[in-house]
């Protein structure tokens, strides 16, 4: 199985935040098949709260709806519902690759999966537009790290993350 780009700067992006913090990470292995369905792709526990983040990459500018899963949503909606510390969010990656510098996106932005439920359910829309995360959504800060890149994630150990 191969890991994505933007798995990939997740681990970074995590692997930093332990430096310095009591944080626990592990990654999920991806669906085999019908024999396996991974739930998300992240568990993260802190101090304060529990985190279940799915991770999403996309080439354009807008990410279809199709591209996670009703059991991905259903048990990121179940994990923020078990205990009160417990938050579930998307990461989707908005991410061209390499073309002309003025043309390059590589946006990231983390979203409540209750925001995620609301706005899928409420639009007639199939996708959801990187115009509406820039304006709706949490934005992550790239980062560049000894090995490699990711974002900052030191907004997982905020206690007003979510209200």
């Amino acid at each position: 199985m191969t890991t994505n780009i933007t798995e990939t700067e997740m681990k970074n992006s995590l692997k930093h935040l332990m430096e310095k913090n009591k944080i626990y990470f592990m990654k999920y292995p991806d669906s085999v098949r019908e024999f396996y369905k991974s739930p998300y792709d992240f568990l993260v526990l802190t101090e304060k709260y529990n985190y279940a983040i799915e991770v999403k990459k996309i080439k354009t500018k807008s990410f279809p709806f199709k591209n996670i899963t009703d059991h991905q949503i259903e048990s990121l909606f179940m994990f923020s519902n078990l205990l009160k510390r417990n938050r579930s969010f998307v990461l989707i990656n908005y991410r061209n690759g390499k073309r002309k510098v003025n043309e390059k996106i590589n946006e990231a932005y983390i979203i409540d999966i209750l925001d995620f439920i609301n706005i899928k359910e409420s639009t007639e829309k199939k996708s959801l537009p990187m115009e509406w995360c820039e304006h709706n959504a949490i934005s992550l800060k790239r980062m560049r790290f000894e090995k490699g890149y990711g974002w900052d994630l030191s907004l997982l150990l905020e206690s007003d993350l979510v209200s």
